[in-house]
């Protein structure tokens, strides 16, 4: 029985002990699917996966002729580190040392020349999708902005006003939900609001 391997990206704890053959198994497959994995794990790194992952693995095997049940094991082990090391805050060569950890030498140099340009593309991506289900878990959060200033000249309640006003919509996601709301801002709110972002953004 192979001895639990303590992994950075989870903090010195053990993986899963299928962990190991699983990622070797990367190198089972065709060249041409090495040299494409960032493809497949393009559709495996969503925080959730969903039927969607599963129809881009399938066509993606179609593509290159090969099994689905050939590209599962290694994308599962491939989708778990990388998900640990995101989460766990790891750098590149802490991530490089879990992969020698897991794969005998030399195959987890080869190994190692076929993740670490997905981890530097992926990482950031998964760190910044991280920070939105932090914020998404309690409530509402923004996800785009979009505004229009007009001039009001008049209503039933005046004539001759000639007052600026800004309309304000918040594109925003609540859990799986998009939503919209609007907002009318008039000068004087609206420079108390340029002061509050100011604030936050300082």
């Amino acid at each position: 029985m192979t001895a639990p391997v303590a992994l950075r990206c989870l903090l010195g704890r053990a993986g899963p002990p299928e962990l190991g053959s699983e990622l070797a198994a990367l190198l089972e497959l065709p060249g041409a699917v090495q040299a494409t994995w960032a493809e497949v794990m393009e559709a495996n790194l969503t925080p959730v996966l969903d039927d969607r992952a599963e129809t881009a693995m399938k066509r993606y095997g179609r593509k290159h002729d090969v099994a689905l049940g050939q590209l599962a094991a290694p994308a599962k082990a491939c989708r778990f580190l990388f998900l640990q090391a995101s989460r766990a805050g790891v750098d590149r060569d802490a991530f490089s040392a879990d992969i020698g950890a897991l794969v005998p030498a030399p195959a987890a140099a080869r190994v190692r020349d076929l993740l670490l340009p997905i981890f530097d593309a992926a990482i950031p991506q998964l760190r910044q999708a991280a920070v939105f289900l932090s914020v998404a878990d309690h409530g509402r959060v923004v996800r785009g902005v979009r505004w229009r200033v007009d001039v009001i000249k008049a209503s039933t309640h005046g004539t001759n006003l000639g007052v600026p006003v800004a309309t304000i919509t918040l594109q925003y996601q609540e859990g799986p939900n998009a939503g919209h709301a609007s907002y009318q801002i008039l000068p004087e709110e609206a420079a108390e609001l340029r002061r509050a972002l100011d604030a936050i953004l300082e």
